[in-house]
């Protein structure tokens, strides 16, 4: 393969975008978490806890697609900044439920002000169906990708 074929390959990767997107999406959301206490790759999970509070820690893996000592160390990192709680499941006392703090809830809405304002900057200059078309093909890639 010549460097203009890989030059021409390189433009149109998708893995190498979606890469570019990352790093740059996480270098911009970084300062703003960390001023309320939050570490960038700790984020995921802590949604996953807002969004279904006593969620099981496998249910966490499964629903992120990360390794398992990933989620741990992950929420480890949450329940010593106090940020979570992880209790035994009363009913299979193998797993561990998951739940938000105080500290948690009341910082809630600064998270989700930080990334709407974050999504709005992402979809600057896009019509609602681009917008909507871009996410269903995001859900499709994520969907192959599972599969």
């Amino acid at each position: 393969m010549t460097q203009t074929e890989i030059a021409k390959s390189e433009q149109k990767s998708v893995v190498k975008k979606i890469s570019r997107l990352n790093r740059l999406n996480s270098n911009s959301l970084t300062k703003q978490l960390a001023e309320i206490g939050i570490a960038r790759g700790t984020l995921p999970f802590l949604m996953e806890v807002l969004c279904r509070d006593g969620i099981i820690q496998q249910e966490i893996t499964q629903a992120l697609s990360i390794d398992p000592a990933a989620t741990a160390r992950a929420l480890q990192q949450l329940e010593k900044s106090g940020f979570i709680n992880r209790r035994e499941n009363k009913d299979n006392r193998r797993q561990k439920c998951v739940y938000s703090t105080k500290k948690t809830r009341e910082i809630k809405g600064k998270i989700l002000e930080i990334l709407q304002v974050h999504n709005t900057k992402l979809f600057d200059g896009f019509t609602n169906k681009e917008k909507n078309d871009c996410l269903n093909m995001l859900d499709r890639m994520i969907f192959n990708m599972c599969n």
